[in-house]
């Protein structure tokens, strides 16, 4: 063969081989998300198995982005770099996951609404069990270029979960193993037993069909009782009011649990008191001689009082003594009731005359000169002053 024609063969298929790989790139999306504008997300996850560059990154099944770097970091724990499409916006609200995109374990990172709890976690700055309004609004914020997420999580493996089931799944099997063994040893274990106890079968069996019989019995009173739709509706409404006689009976048992510590506290004050009425009655009962002369001699004293107040009741009723007779005698109480009436009148007719004399010494106090020899030796008659007006 011509090897001109070789090498245009060669060329061609270069060509072509180079046109499909565009047009496969076109078809992926690829080529597009290449040439759109992207911002960078920064993310930590405690590991990330399948993570690679290129891997891809999706929010609802969606290709939002891919992975552009993977660094392990110092201190423990994987830091993932995404390139993410602007045309798709990310709130803080949102845990980024790494899953598993298919059965064969492809890696995929997968941003997904975070729970109740994960956001009471994260943005529950004041720990009162809500979010607030502006708690609220910083959860809903978009995620900006370079933003950085320390609360990556990683999904569980299937394959994982089945290859860490290994020896559990051996531990069940023999656990399986060594019961069947036991179901074998108890059922040859029961043939011994029957085999030995020919005559002793029917009679257990004869003994469990009386039991069921009367079970039966039973279970036809049962029957009976809860056939009585009077009967019923009585056991319903007991049954209704039994939360409420429950209630009742802790409310009663707190009032007693109540009245006893009650009665406690009275207790402990009365014997308080009876020690106190102890330290009081101690001397009463160390001086109870002396005080029992004491009383007696005032009951005497008492007694003779009253046979006093007795004698002069009856000097009154009969008469005798002053008061006796002016109790009695009529004319000696006329007598002393018009010596009160002249005291009175007299009284009456002195009260001008002491009113002259105050408005006489009044006068005296003022001009003292009215007095003694420059009174006599004055011409102007007595009492009298220039400016001054006689009585």
């Amino acid at each position: 063969m011509d090897e001109r024609v070789l090498q245009f063969r060669v060329g061609v298929v270069v060509v072509a081989s180079a046109m499909v790989t565009v047009v496969l790139v076109m078809l992926f999306g690829a080529w597009p998300s290449m040439l759109a504008p992207q911002y960078t997300l920064n993310i930590r996850f405690p590991e990330a198995p399948g993570i690679t560059v290129d891997t891809p990154v999706r929010k609802s099944g969606v290709l939002v982005g891919r992975v552009s770097r993977v660094e392990l970091l110092d201190e423990g724990g994987v830091l993932v770099s995404t390139n993410i499409n602007r045309s798709f916006p990310l709130r803080r609200n949102e845990t980024c996951r790494i899953g598993s995109g298919s059965l064969l374990g492809d890696a995929v990172l997968e941003f997904v609404p975070s729970g109740q709890d994960e956001l009471l976690a994260r943005f529950d700055i004041n720990r009162n069990g809500r979010l607030d309004p502006e708690e609220e609004k910083l959860a809903f914020d978009m995620l900006a270029d370079g933003d950085f997420l320390s609360d990556g999580v990683v999904a569980a493996n299937p394959l994982r979960v089945l290859v860490n089931l290994e020896q559990s799944i051996s531990s069940a099997f023999s656990s399986i193993q060594n019961a069947g063994d036991e179901v074998a040893q108890v059922a040859r274990t029961v043939n011994t037993a029957l085999d030995s106890t020919e005559g002793s079968v029917p009679r257990l069996l004869q003994k469990t069909e009386l039991a069921l019989d009367g079970l039966s019995e039973t279970m036809r009173t049962v029957q009976n009782l809860l056939g009585d739709e009077q009967l019923s509706a009585q056991l319903q409404k007991s049954l209704r009011e039994m939360p409420q006689f429950i209630q009742e009976s802790r409310e009663t048992l707190a009032i007693a649990r109540k009245t006893f510590e009650d009665f406690q506290q009275v207790s402990e004050k009365a014997q308080v008191n009876l020690d106190n009425l102890e330290q009081f009655t101690g001397p009463l009962g160390e001086r109870a001689d002396e005080l029992y002369e004491e009383v007696r001699r005032s009951a005497i004293e008492l007694r003779r009082t009253v046979t006093n107040v007795a004698e002069f009741s009856e000097s009154l009723r009969e008469g005798q003594g002053t008061l006796g007779k002016l109790v009695q005698d009529d004319e000696l109480y006329v007598s002393i009731s018009n010596l009160v009436t002249n005291a009175e009148e007299l009284s009456r007719r002195l009260k001008p005359i002491v009113e002259d004399v105050r408005i006489f010494t009044d006068k005296i106090a003022r001009d003292p000169s009215q007095l003694g020899v420059r009174g006599a030796l004055d011409k102007r008659p007595t009492g009298l002053k220039t400016g001054v007006t006689p009585w």
